[in-house]
């Protein structure tokens, strides 16, 4: 309950100075967009690039390099494999003694009564 409140006026917080924030930041932009109906060449380059980003956020060169995932998707498949060699070793751990007629002397005996037994392939195996 303690930690509830404690995120709680920390969003409050947050959310007043974000409040603030934009306030300033848009006080700021009223101001530009009055001198965009001037002249564009009174304008300096921050200020026409500040203009543009109001209106477009990135540039279509910014959007196109972006952000790639390819260390996320190395992780996550390295993590995956890793969960599942885990889960297969622990529950190897777990399970029976293979059966006596998987053991190679098994095998050889088998092979010895009756040789050529696999019906698929008519050989040993």
């Amino acid at each position: 309950m303690a930690a509830r409140r404690l995120v709680s006026s920390a969003m409050r917080s947050v959310r007043t100075r974000s409040a603030a924030v934009v306030e300033a930041a848009e006080s700021e932009l009223a101001a530009l967009r009055q001198k965009e109906k001037l002249p564009w060449s009174q304008l300096s380059v921050a200020e026409k690039t500040t203009l543009y980003r109001s209106q477009f956020g990135k540039s279509r060169a910014e959007i196109m390099v972006g952000e790639t995932d390819t260390v996320k998707v190395i992780v996550g498949t390295v993590i995956g494999l890793g969960v599942s060699v885990a889960a297969f070793v622990g529950l190897q751990s777990f399970a029976a003694t293979p059966p006596k007629t998987l053991t190679p002397e098994w095998k050889a005996a088998r092979d010895a009564q009756y040789p050529g037994s696999n019906p698929v392939t008519h050989r040993n195996d």
